[in-house]
């Protein structure tokens, strides 16, 4: 079914009825054999997962105390053709950082270079190897072996604990399929990931979300409930910790709140923002109401494609040289800071924008927007103090010429200082109005390229 029949049917449609399976049971059957692995891709990542593991074990001495694989491979939790292969080297906790950077950074290097495979050095707050062998993509981390509740040293430090709770936890109870069902609707939604970009569901949220509520319809029945701040706490963190359920757990102003089992005083939802957790809640109305494949397959893009068939507003985009060698995490967070800062001095000036996006490729920095106008009257009015707060007044008619009496109020008339949106831009770039908006270290927009006409969207 079409996606625009989609919409109308969920709003004609009341409080949703009682789930049942059989419902949805052909739909989601037929997603799942479109991402579940095959057992020929399971067999050869079990069998190419082994080799690498023991030849680091050959490679590897003192200090590694222990070599594991994590992830959603690990797990059977992946998606078909997702071959990404985590391994993490747990080393003592005395060992000093730069013995664990050093020696992880060769041991990783060495190991996939045994397979003829094509290695690099990636940055999070300590290096470690990424590669490629054949058609496996490999992480090689080195991290401190720690227990659960310890202080971590690095903050990778807990992935192997989330993998130990996990595989503990998924005893006597088969949720691969359910898991693999929620990373693909929410992919399809355009909000699975917890990188800043995203600002979605990382996969071990889906992984904790489906173990609370035992499957992927359970969940999306719960979801109908949400609402933005809404805090969970797994069944098993009772029974870890010995903790009553009135147990007074720490706070957190998330949108969703998420008790890491194997940290408490962590939230593992933290990077979902709360227009995420929205569509989510939205979504899965729409689907619980009326089941569709479409929703698993690239939905987010038909939407916008579909809002684009439209008459649009006036597009301006800035386009931004991007310096090399700065990943997305740092990237993304300097354009949302800039956007919103050009957004209020656009408000003040009385420039009304229907949307605003950012996106950046390789080589460049996009912060686009939809303008409902691009030119305003000469002349604006400023709404003083009302009459009777004589402070007020007399600082308003001090400092205005032609004032007069509105409703309540004195008032004047101003002329506008930017009457044209693209001079208030050129401003910008040539850095005018540096005292006023905040210019990021990497996201700079000084002497950037305005393009008129033009709105780029995030992909």
């Amino acid at each position: 079914m079409h996606f625009i029949v989609i919409f109308k049917f969920y709003f004609q449609v009341g409080i949703l009825k009682k789930l049942n399976i059989d419902d949805y049971k052909d739909i989601l059957n037929e997603v799942l054999n479109d991402i579940r692995p095959t057992e020929l891709e399971k067999d050869e990542l079990k069998v190419f997962s082994d080799k690498i593991i023991a030849k680091i074990k050959d490679i590897s001495k003192y200090p590694v105390v222990d070599i594991i694989q994590v992830g959603s491979t690990a797990r059977d939790a992946n998606l078909r053709d997702d071959h990404d292969i985590d391994i993490f080297l747990r080393f003592e906790r005395e060992t000093d950082r730069d013995t664990l950077k050093e020696s992880g950074i060769r041991i990783g290097k060495e190991a996939i270079d045994y397979f003829n495979g094509k290695s690099w050095v990636e940055y999070a707050e300590h290096p470690y190897v990424s590669g490629e062998v054949e058609n496996f993509n490999l992480d090689i981390v080195p991290c401190y072996g720690i227990e659960s509740c310890e202080k971590i040293i690095s903050a990778v430090d807990r992935t192997p604990l989330h993998n130990e709770f996990l595989i503990m936890s998924y005893k006597n109870k088969n949720l691969s399929d359910d898991i693999r069902l929620l990373k693909k609707f929410l992919k399809g939604l355009g909000i699975y990931g917890s990188d800043l970009k995203t600002a979605g569901f990382s996969g071990y949220l889906c992984e904790l979300l489906i173990l609370k509520y035992g499957g992927f319809l359970s969940l999306l029945s719960d979801v109908q409930t949400w609402k933005p701040n809404k805090s969970i706490v797994l069944n098993e963190i009772y029974e870890m910790y010995d903790l009553k359920k009135d147990h007074d757990f720490l706070k957190f102003d998330d949108s969703l709140v998420v008790y890491d089992p194997v940290d408490l005083n962590r939230n593992v939802a933290a990077a979902l923002n709360e227009e995420n957790l929205c569509k989510f809640i939205f979504y899965s109305k729409m689907f619980l109401k009326n089941p569709s494949k479409e929703f698993f397959y690239g939905f987010d893009k038909k939407i916008t494609d579909f809002l684009n068939e439209r008459e649009r507003g006036y597009l301006l985009t800035l386009e931004i040289s991007r310096p090399k060698n700065i990943v997305e995490d740092v990237i993304y967070p300097q354009m949302e800071k800039i956007q919103k800062s050009i957004n209020k001095l656009l408000k003040e000036h009385n420039f009304e924008y229907m949307r605003y996006q950012n996106f950046a490729d390789e080589n460049t920095c996009y912060l686009s927007w939809e303008f409902l106008v691009h030119e305003l009257p000469d002349v604006k009015l400023r709404i003083g103090p009302p009459v009777y707060s004589e402070p007020g007044v007399v600082n308003f008619i001090t400092h205005n010429e032609h004032y007069f009496v509105k409703g309540c109020n004195v008032c004047a008339y101003k002329t506008r200082k930017y009457k044209n949106i693209q001079i208030l831009f050129e401003d910008i770039v040539n850095g005018k109005l540096r005292k006023i908006i905040t210019y990021p270290k990497y996201v700079c927009p000084e002497n950037a390229e305005i393009r008129l006409g033009t709105f780029v969207e995030r992909t």
